[in-house]
């Protein structure tokens, strides 16, 4: 909270400036409200499949939540906002999560949506100069690599400093630095194995923080070219799945170019080259201090190629991700594993050693305002020593997602449904090896 507490000093000092009363009083009365309500209801089949389904298998939890959030109007180019959020686990579920790490034994639970707390989950100052602006405080952030998880009833959020720059023409540039990690879990708690009263996953303060630059730029006509750098020099070991990096923190970039073909024919390529590298490699599970949980070794590439076209009003894509056999690639901090893979699925993720991940997209609204109807396979292969490196294996493994998306308009403006349901099928499994798992959102914005 170190930088909201600057932000809201710098603030006071403000109201010392002449003529500042009066002004201040306006920015205030002048401020917009603005908030969402939500339902979101998980669902997976109970699979012996454990490790690749973790944390989803057999789940059954339900939850409902309202945010509600308050921007000031421009006070000499500054701007306060403050955002509260607040959920309750509707239990649906009948045995809680016990603690033990790797699956979900006889539990319907799933701790990322079962949560009942009320968050601070915003409070910045922004400031605005020409078309840049810097925002210190509590924020959300949506990066390639550093991300807001929106997948559940509440939001993670960061405390940080995001400056965004745009005056150079077609480009933007971001410059951050984050200090702490709020997890959207608050003060809930759970028993564990042992019995003990613990919190399901503490908010991560970052004695040395987080460094990183994101920038996009489309000066040529038809392509854009974006990429982002992180670094992070941590004493202690992230707990962000499903890839837990070890002590001494690490360095993670990506360069992504996608040109859309000058041609009559809708048709644009896309390729991705990322990477990581680890002062004490990755584990396979929050047991970081086990040195029997490492897998693999220091450094990770990622590679992704993309094609994409649309026909007849139907949007295709067409895409494969390549992980090389060393260690698991960290994908994006902040409980977002895949958003820079093109290969990403609801329940498995392409950013294992070894793993080549294929897949095929189609979407299409049918001519109805307001829907998208997407339908997604894909395909992984593994090696032997992508396996023993990964902690994971993936190798034969099949997955189909639905995505079904409606967006209301007239009288219900603001009110959205989505399905994702995605169904999966493993080798190397013993007994049941496939797997069924949804999710079921509701949102009004106001």
């Amino acid at each position: 909270m170190k930088l909201v507490k600057l932000s809201l000093a710098a603030l006071v000092t403000l109201g010392t400036m002449a003529h500042a009363a009066d002004t201040l009083a306006d920015a205030f009365k002048n401020g917009k409200v603005a908030g969402e309500l939500r339902f979101v209801y998980t669902a997976g089949s109970d699979s012996d499949a454990t490790t690749q389904t973790a944390p989803v298998n057999n789940v059954n939890v339900g939850s409902v939540a309202a945010e509600l959030k308050y921007v000031t109007d421009s006070f000499y180019g500054f701007k306060l906002g403050m955002g509260f959020q607040s959920a309750h686990d509707l239990g649906f579920h009948d045995k809680d999560y016990d603690g033990t790490l790797g699956g979900q034994p006889a539990s319907e639970d799933d701790e990322r949506n079962s949560v009942s707390t009320t968050l601070l989950s915003e409070a910045y100052i922004q400031y605005t100069y020409s078309k840049s602006n810097i925002m210190i405080g509590r924020q959300k952030i949506k990066t390639p690599l550093i991300m807001t998880s929106t997948a559940f009833a509440l939001e993670d959020s960061f405390d940080a400093a995001v400056l965004t720059v745009n005056e150079i023409p077609d480009t933007m540039i971001k410059l951050m630095y984050i200090q702490d990690w709020q997890m959207r879990y608050g003060s809930d708690t759970r028993k564990t194995a042992t019995g003990a009263i613990t919190a399901t996953q503490k908010d991560d303060h970052l004695k040395d923080g987080i460094y990183s630059l994101f920038f996009v730029n489309k000066s040529i006509k038809g392509l854009k070219i974006d990429g982002q750098y992180m670094s992070t020099n941590e004493s202690e070991g992230f707990y962000d799945a499903p890839v837990f990096i070890g002590e001494g923190g690490y360095n993670e970039y990506y360069l992504q170019a996608e040109y859309k073909l000058p041609i009559s024919f809708p048709l644009s390529l896309a390729m991705t080259y990322a990477g990581a590298d680890y002062d004490d490699g990755v584990y396979r599970s929050p047991a970081i201090t086990n040195p029997a949980m490492k897998v693999g070794g220091d450094n990770a590439r990622l590679y992704g190629f993309k094609a994409a076209t649309e026909v007849s009003g139907v949007k295709f894509n067409v895409a494969y991700t390549t992980v090389d056999e060393e260690a698991n690639f960290p994908g994006t901090f902040g409980h977002v594993p895949d958003t820079i893979a093109y290969t990403d699925m609801l329940t498995n993720n392409a950013i294992f050693a070894g793993v080549d991940a294929y897949s095929v997209e189609a979407i299409y609204g049918f001519g109805v305002p307001g829907l998208s109807t997407g339908l997604k396979y894909a395909h992984y292969d593994q090696s032997d020593k992508g396996i023993a490196n990964a902690g994971m294996n993936l190798d034969g493994a099949d997955e189909i997602n639905l995505d079904l998306k409606y967006a209301f308009s007239g009288a219900l403006k603001g009110f959205s449904t989505r399905l994702w349901a995605g169904y999966g099928t493993y080798d190397h499994v013993s007994g049941d090896d496939d797997f069924l798992y949804g999710r079921f959102y509701l949102k009004y914005n106001f």
